[in-house]
């Protein structure tokens, strides 16, 4: 990714922000960045990220106050730096500080579709719909996207007048008769529903959170077959769609959840409306272990709810931290299953517990609880067992790191018969402990590598200008720049999805502009993501 610098001139009007000084990124996040220069990289940024440190993060760069300067002689952009920071963060589920950025920026909003349909189409997904102002921010716009959204307001409220207006409207306009919304636009007008399997909901197509809307108020279910599995925020509007089967709700749940469109107690509340079938309940370790899938999870928290008998009720949390994918133990998914930890006391009863449930509070940031488990291991546990808890727990507390002991110990335990995959996991977390300015003394570098030393960003497999322009920004400074860059090398995948060392040059730097908490964040995500032995000899979890 080249870098021109050009002279700068006047900064861009757009720049007002709901957040300001240290609640934003200080007070000049885009100073030696130009606005033709940024706004790609503004649309470029993650959406669907597992990582809630990166979400965050991402949140509160386009939350920020401040303006890219303008050079002089600009041409006007396509699309303005309001404009995309409103879409971008309705796309990453957040259309409440969306529409509060909205607030500030009208003009930028009236001017721009993509970024009103973006907002609505949130608002739609997660059920918090205005429809007065959300019609209000279409008015100046001709698509039929408004009509459709007129039809479904009039339906909601019961104006049979509207609705037919609307629909006629719709259909005059050249609307296919086999388009979903409009077959679900003649039951919301007092038709008979169409076959749910005859409606199109997969890939993504323009107006699906508006017709899964539409389809939740209509009453009509969502079949399994017809998920819409590539669109997490769509999947939200389906998982509260009481019509569809809980199974299928709860599986949507999941994938939404995963992307952090839902939270873990939305999750928790999907899971407790699955219906058992005969004494799966009983059954529910055997189930598991055959079929790791939402519904699996959701067996676990009912069983867990029955439970009576203390060793039963250690077994089925144990369970249900083992069935979370690592990447997806920062999360909601984590959180739900923390959720069943919470009710387990750590005493000697559950010893055998304590690795992984230290393992799963840490990965959330729920220190204090992962302290009190931690104790637990190193009280009652095997070495092999809490060893690996070591780079973990100095990654989530920022204790112990300056202690050699600590990271020998650990390290004889790591390289125990490991292999070169392993040796490879080994080397990613000494990357993420430098990172955070534990110190690696360089004879473990040599002895985890067989002599190749730290692994760089070619051995990442990155883009070597993006990862000089990080390197660069945080040097020079630039946090709003830094910021977009870290985002950008991590993309959709996260800090548990990346190789680690990718994580720990952008936990470095953030750390270099002022952003340690958020650095030690990301990488605390990457490290939990990084399973230990007491979780390896288990059957990997299918994603959700």
């Amino acid at each position: 990714m080249p870098v021109a610098r050009e002279p700068l001139g006047a900064p861009d009007p757009d720049g007002a922000g709901l957040l300001s000084g240290m609640q934003g990124l200080g007070a000049e996040p885009w100073r030696g960045l130009g606005r033709a220069e940024l706004l790609p990289l503004i649309a470029a940024l993650p959406v669907d990220t597992p990582s809630p440190a990166a979400k965050a993060l991402e949140r509160r760069l386009l939350l920020s106050a401040g303006s890219p300067a303008i050079a002089t002689g600009e041409a006007p952009p396509l699309r303005g730096f309001g404009a995309l920071r409103i879409e971008k963060l309705s796309r990453i589920g957040d259309p409440a500080g969306a529409a509060g950025l909205a607030a500030l920026l009208p003009a930028a909003l009236a001017a721009d579709e993509p970024a009103a349909r973006a907002l609505t189409d949130a608002e739609l997904a997660r059920g918090g719909l205005d429809c007065a102002r959300a019609l209000a921010r279409g008015k100046e716009f001709a698509s039929d996207y408004w009509t459709r959204l007129a039809l479904f307001c009039h339906a909601r409220v019961g104006n049979r007048a509207g609705t037919d207006e609307a629909l006629a409207a719709l259909r005059s306009s050249g609307v296919r008769r086999s388009d979903p919304f409009l077959m679900v636009a003649d039951a919301l007008a007092g038709a008979a529903p169409p076959p749910a399997r005859a409606l199109a909901l997969q890939g993504g197509g323009d107006g699906l959170a508006l017709t899964l809307a539409a389809m939740r108020t209509a009453r009509i279910a969502v079949p399994p077959d017809r998920l819409p599995l590539d669109n997490p925020q769509a999947l939200a509007a389906v998982a509260t769609n009481p019509s569809t089967d809980p199974t299928t709700r709860a599986a949507a749940g999941e994938r939404s959840a995963a992307a952090l469109f839902l939270d873990g107690r939305q999750l928790i509340d999907l899971y407790v409306q699955v219906q058992p079938r005969g004494d799966e309940l009983l059954r529910v370790k055997d189930i598991a272990q055959r079929d790791r899938t939402a519904r699996s999870r959701a067996l676990v928290h009912q069983a867990m709810a029955a439970a009576m008998d203390g060793q039963r009720r250690v077994g089925l949390a144990s369970l249900a931290v083992e069935l979370v994918d690592p990447r997806l133990r920062a999360g909601p998914v984590g959180a739900a299953a923390a959720g069943l930890l919470d009710t387990v006391s750590p005493t000697g009863d559950a010893a055998a517990l304590a690795p992984a449930a230290a393992w799963l509070y840490y990965a959330l940031g729920r220190l204090d609880q992962g302290r009190r488990w931690h104790d637990l291991a190193l009280r009652s546990g095997r070495s092999a067992d809490t060893a690996w808890l070591w780079p973990l727990a100095v990654v989530a507390t920022g204790r112990g790191g300056d202690d050699p002991r600590g990271l020998a110990a650990w390290l004889d335990e790591a390289l125990r018969g490991a292999d070169t995959p392993a040796r490879a996991r080994i080397a990613g977390q000494l990357a993420l402990l430098q990172a955070l300015a534990v110190a690696v003394p360089d004879e473990a570098w040599l002895t985890v590598t067989d002599g190749a030393g730290p692994p760089t960003g070619s051995d990442a497999g990155v883009d070597p200008a993006l990862w000089q322009r990080l390197g660069d920004a945080a040097a020079g400074g630039r946090i709003g720049e830094t910021v977009v860059a870290a985002l950008l090398l991590l993309g959709e995948a996260g800090p548990a999805g990346v190789p680690p060392v990718v994580t720990a040059r952008v936990a470095a730097n953030l750390k270099a502009v002022g952003l340690e908490a958020d650095g030690r964040a990301l990488a605390r995500e990457a490290m939990a993501a990084l399973a230990g032995p007491a979780v390896a000899s288990a059957p990997a979890a299918s994603p959700p």
